[in-house]
């Protein structure tokens, strides 16, 4: 059937039924008897039921699309195939959240965007640090080389915290863009420090009346073409340019961050040591990426209805974790000269060793992505599922990221909350879980994610959301479908249920589709301390007391969100559950 383009905003409920007679299709089933609490579709082979009750815990429109029946709260074991008394299950180890609550909560209270008070505290001490190196008893206009050998000595620290495979990391067990904000601290800090220098040595040559013959020494022009570097890249790391021109940032960082060791050496000779100590890491680094880089072929699929690319790499099929990323580049001229330049990150759709090998979702979000989509929209998903898709050539760089140290199996329940593409990382985790059985203690998990909107695309009257979104949810989450159905069905030893949220539905035609049992659809936004309490109590009945996992990947206000109900949690009700610790996603750079 034709799509349905748009609804006036001045469409009143007879021309809005008349739009609906006139665009969907009939076809013999059962009536809908709009007069009963519930609404029964025919749907192929089986029926779902949309309740048509209305809950007031929502927020908006709280009309709730229901799968019937619900999953039992004890699967069955299959004692064919598992051992009665379970396989060999890790042992738990606490995050250090967990042991010291209180003062963790107050640590990751978040203060400015992505800043905790933990990371305000450290770049304090650290700032600290460097201004008592540099300021005590001493004046800046009239001993400006101290300022300088301070700047020196961070050199190497600049660019240890923005490797990618961080030795600092790897000893604390996280990943290299959790560390990052440090590259951007510590690199500011020389920055400033840097023209305190040049600005002191340029106040006392003044003073002196000898300005213009010392800066016709040859090692002080090349501390001006150092200090020109350091100001290229503090100005083109900045939020703006890396938004605006992510290409400008990539170049001002690539050549300034090259050319300012070269400039450092030919400044002064006793900073060869410290520019020695960076480029032993900075090497290491790029010899290990090397070492996980592939170059192989990927078939790119677009997902319309949600606005996400589907990368698929069958000859990469094992070598990571759930919730890792990898970084990719596309090697089609379709994507344009500096396309081809730039690589982006991508967190894992899937867990490892599955026959359609490595899954990437990528979301339309700017040229680069946009430019791959298109790449990708050549071919298309046929009409009944077919696998059609266009070929490229990538290079995947990984993996990186994820959760470190933490085994996910241990626990005794876990929650992924995620917001848009997001999905990706419960998807990895939950499969990985999943497929675990016997070998993982986990036996309640809920994925609740957040799509947008039908009310915000289609001003309407609420009374009209439940057959709009009947109408819309389909086209979207067909391609999830699919997935979502085969998880709930592998799904033996665990409890799973799967809670999607609208926040704005994509228009498409509707086909024969139903929501698998554990599957419901609702509009509205997600309230993830309900969904919180409820894992916490199903994970207490069932006698699990190693801990609540709580993984959350999205936008910056629903990690807040989520971040802010986890530390308000019942002090008690976390002891008896054994702790709830939680994982942060954030999307971004």
């Amino acid at each position: 059937m034709p799509p349905v383009r748009s609804l006036a905003l001045r469409t009143t409920p007879r021309d809005f039924v008349a739009m609906l007679c006139a665009t969907v299709s009939l076809r013999h089933g059962p009536p809908i008897n709009t007069n009963a609490d519930a609404i029964h579709l025919h749907s192929g082979p089986e029926k779902f039921a949309i309740n048509l009750n209305i809950d007031d815990s929502s927020e908006g429109c709280s009309t709730t699309l229901k799968a019937l029946p619900a999953l039992p709260m004890q699967a069955t074991r299959n004692t064919a195939s598992n051992p009665p008394f379970g396989g060999q299950q890790p042992v738990h180890m606490p995050m250090l959240s967990s042991l010291v609550h209180p003062v963790t909560g107050i640590l990751s209270c978040p203060v400015h965007e992505e800043y905790t008070v933990g990371h305000i505290l450290l770049m304090t001490a650290y700032a600290a640090m460097i201004f008592y190196c540099g300021f005590y008893r001493s004046n800046p206009f009239s001993q400006p080389s101290r300022v300088g050998w301070v700047v020196a000595s961070q050199i190497p620290f600049v660019y240890i915290f923005a490797l990618k495979n961080n030795v600092l990391g790897a000893l604390v067990g996280v990943g290299y863009e959790k560390l990052n904000y440090l590259h951007r601290f510590i690199g500011r800090l020389v920055a400033v420090g840097a023209n305190v220098h040049a600005l002191g040595y340029v106040y006392k040559w003044s003073i002196a009346g000898k300005l213009s013959t010392e800066l016709a020494q040859p090692f002080i022009r090349w501390g001006l073409v150092a200090l020109v570097c350091f100001d290229l890249l503090g100005i083109g790391s900045t939020q703006f340019v890396r938004s605006k021109s992510y290409n400008l940032f990539i170049i001002t960082h690539v050549l300034g961050s090259f050319v300012f060791l070269f400039a450092a050496c030919y400044h002064r000779p006793a900073c060869i040591p410290y520019v020695a100590a960076a480029c032993v890491f900075y090497g290491l680094d790029h010899l290990i990426r090397i070492a996980k880089t592939r170059i192989t072929t990927a078939t790119l699929r677009p997902i319309p209805e949600l606005g996400l690319t589907r990368v698929e790499i069958p000859s990469l099929n094992s070598g990571w974790r759930a919730g890792q990323h990898v970084r990719l580049r596309v090697l089609s001229t379709g994507m344009g000269f500096f396309g081809l330049t730039e690589v982006h990150p991508f967190t894992i759709a899937n867990a490892e060793r599955t026959e359609e090998g490595m899954v990437l979702m990528c979301k339309k979000a700017g040229g680069w992505t946009t430019k791959m989509y298109e790449l990708s929209a050549t071919e298309k998903y046929s009409e009944w599922g077919g696998k059609a898709g266009k070929s490229v050539r990538v290079m995947v760089e990984g993996p990186y990221g994820g959760i470190g140290n933490t085994v996910m199996s241990s626990y005794s329940g876990a929650l992924f909350v995620v917001g848009g593409s997001g999905i990706t990382f419960a998807l990895s985790a939950v499969q990985e879980l999943v497929r675990s059985g016997n070998d993982s203690s986990v036996r309640v998990i809920d994925i609740v994610w957040g799509i947008r909107n039908v009310g915000e695309s289609f001003p309407i009257e609420p009374t009209w959301y439940p057959l709009l979104i009947w109408m819309f949810h389909e086209a979207s989450l067909a391609p999830m479908m699919q997935l979502f159905a085969s998880l709930l069905e592998q799904s033996t030893l665990a409890r799973l249920r799967i809670s999607v949220f609208y926040t704005r539905a994509s228009m498409g035609s509707s086909h024969g589709m139903y929501l698998p049992p554990g599957v419901t659809l609702s509009p509205g936004r997600l309230d993830a301390a309900k969904f919180l309490d409820d894992v916490v109590t199903s994970t207490q009945s069932g006698g699990g007391a190693t801990g609540v996992f709580v993984g959350v990947c999205g936008p910056p206000a629903l990690a807040r969100e989520v971040g802010g109900i986890v530390r308000t949690f019942d002090v008690l009700r976390r002891k008896m559950v054994g702790g709830i610790e939680l994982h942060n996603e954030l999307f971004g750079w």
